[in-house]
């Protein structure tokens, strides 16, 4: 068994946590979607596209090759089938696996293997929503309702503005809640998307962040149909801190600065319990006020995060596990 080594971090006696790194899983790889499952276990995808399940505790329990012909996992969905598996790649694919992560069918949108960027996956019940990059001037946006099973474009197109397009940084630009489809734009153009009939009609609100090629919101976490965080920036200055987050309390109709934000470009949130969690290249914040203002816990390079009902799981770019107490 591979030895775990245990940090302890003091921050400030609010935060005192203790931190344990779980060894890397190879030399190349690293876990590009960490997502919880009901009994507290998790599900990892990687940037080679291998697909692990971990305890509580973050030990690998098993894991399956999904085959060289395909890239990398950047999302996974879980359903009441099984898994569906995105994998992110100039002609991506979904991949639905039974509840003991054998592949068991592989789906291409548009019947074939064709030029399409897949960005992020949710399921809710029998219904799952799929965004993908543009195509002809309009977003892709697709969804079923037998658990992946069988894939329809939504019912109205989503036009996009020049150079913009979602971000498949941590499966985080669309979501699903109470059958109401959401997602996020970056590039020149930031927007917010909101669909109440499973893509019938879209409404849009502009989102603040600044404009280029690579910037945006990146992840979005959608606490009720009012509260809406979003967190990005952009990547190749991870450094700056101005313009990496804004929240509504509208349900999306208008947009807030926070008084402080994330320390950085961040990647991924979620809310476990009433406080928020961001993580990206150089570090980890916190907000305890509804994303108002931050407060950085650590400078690791983190990619996504997950929460089991005890611990928050950080997947790092280096191939390994941090998990702590939130």
């Amino acid at each position: 068994m591979p030895k775990i080594l245990f940090l302890l971090c003091f921050w400030n006696l609010s935060f005192a946590q203790v931190q344990v790194f779980f060894p890397k899983v190879s030399n190349k790889e690293h876990e590009r979607a960490l997502i919880t499952l009901p009994n507290r276990q998790m599900l990892s995808g990687s940037s080679e596209a291998v697909i692990r399940l971990h305890d509580p505790n973050g030990k690998v329990l098993s894991q399956e090759k999904l085959g060289a012909e395909y890239k990398e996992i950047r999302d996974i969905a879980v359903t009441q089938k099984g898994f569906i598996a995105l994998q992110s790649h100039d002609s991506s694919g979904i991949v639905l696996l039974d509840k003991m992560l054998q592949v068991d069918t592989v789906i291409y949108l548009f019947n074939k293997r064709s030029p399409l960027f897949l960005d992020g996956i949710c399921a809710q019940e029998k219904l799952v929503f799929l965004l993908g990059d543009p195509i002809d001037g309009f977003f892709s946006t697709f969804f079923s309702t037998d658990y992946g099973l069988h894939w329809q474009a939504t019912p109205a197109k989503v036009r996009a503005n020049e150079a913009e397009a979602a971000y498949a940084a941590s499966g985080q630009t669309n979501q699903i809640l109470n059958g109401h489809f959401y997602f996020v734009s970056g590039g020149l153009t930031s927007r917010f998307f909101h669909s109440p009939d499973q893509g019938a009609s879209w409404y849009t609100s502009p989102i603040p962040y600044l404009s280029c090629s690579t910037c945006g919101p990146y992840a979005m976490a959608i606490s009720n149909e009012h509260e809406i965080m979003t967190v990005g920036g952009d990547y190749t200055k991870p450094h700056i801190a101005e313009n990496t987050c804004f929240f509504s309390t509208d349900g999306g109709k208008t947009w807030n600065t926070p008084k402080k934000g994330p320390s950085g470009y961040r990647s991924c949130v979620i809310r476990v319990n009433d406080d928020y969690y961001a993580c990206g290249t150089n570090g980890i914040d916190v907000s305890k006020n509804g994303g108002k203002t931050w407060k950085k816990l650590n400078s690791v390079n983190a990619l996504s995060l997950t929460f089991n009902g005890n611990y928050i799981y950080a997947s790092l770019a280096d191939g390994s596990l941090l998990r702590f107490k939130p």
